[in-house]
């Protein structure tokens, strides 16, 4: 019996080493990937990121671009954690309005009660794509409406229906951004992703 465990602990142990080593190679393959996306678009590049800080920033035309990651640990028994990479461009020309919008649902906020129940803010456009798709808040409900014209509307629903549905885009008075859902192997769709964003953020400054 002994030895059944031992030959148990021995595989075990070389399939978590192997696994190991693959993961280490995969994260290593993926940041050279990232320095050369770097490099390609004469950006800045952190080496040392340690999959939780900015990775690489610089300018697209006239617009600031960083791309970073978040880990999030999760409270388990497991400590599971998730990784997710951030793409924000800032704008040239904030706004004062204390914007926020953000996507909601299920899938992004989860369940949660009522506004009426809790008191959040979701100031509602008029646009019922629009409103159903994100929260928005503010300080100024009518300034708000009023910033968002049909043509801004227009900009951020083409730009997240190029997105996806998993990569969520937000908005506030000093930039824009996407979140996606761990690692992206493919550099162009990072590379397409911030371009994109500097598209949104020309149409929201017109």
């Amino acid at each position: 019996m002994v030895v059944d465990l031992l030959c148990a602990a021995g595989l075990f142990g070389g399939l978590f080493f192997i696994f190991s080593q693959r993961f280490k190679r995969f994260r290593a393959n993926h940041n050279l990937a990232l320095q050369a996306l770097a490099n390609h678009h004469g950006f800045g590049f952190n080496p040392n990121h340690g999959w939780n800080a900015t990775v690489m920033n610089g300018m697209i035309g006239k617009h600031r671009c960083d791309i970073s990651f978040e880990t999030v640990r999760r409270r388990s028994r497991r400590n599971r954690s998730s990784t997710y990479l951030h793409v924000t461009v800032s704008l040239n020309e904030p706004s004062q309005l204390g914007l926020h919008i953000t996507p909601q649902g299920i899938l992004t906020e989860g369940l949660r009660l009522p506004d009426s129940f809790t008191g959040n803010q979701d100031i509602l456009i008029g646009d019922q794509v629009f409103d159903e798709k994100y929260r928005i808040k503010g300080f100024d409900e009518n300034a708000v409406r009023a910033h968002l014209t049909p043509k801004r509307i227009h900009a951020v629903l083409q730009v997240q229906q190029s997105l996806g549905p998993l990569q969520h885009l937000s908005l506030n008075d000093q930039q824009v951004s996407v979140r996606f859902p761990g690692l992206i192997s493919d550099m162009q769709i990072i590379s397409n992703t911030a371009k994109l964003l500097v598209w949104l953020a020309e149409q929201l400054e017109v």
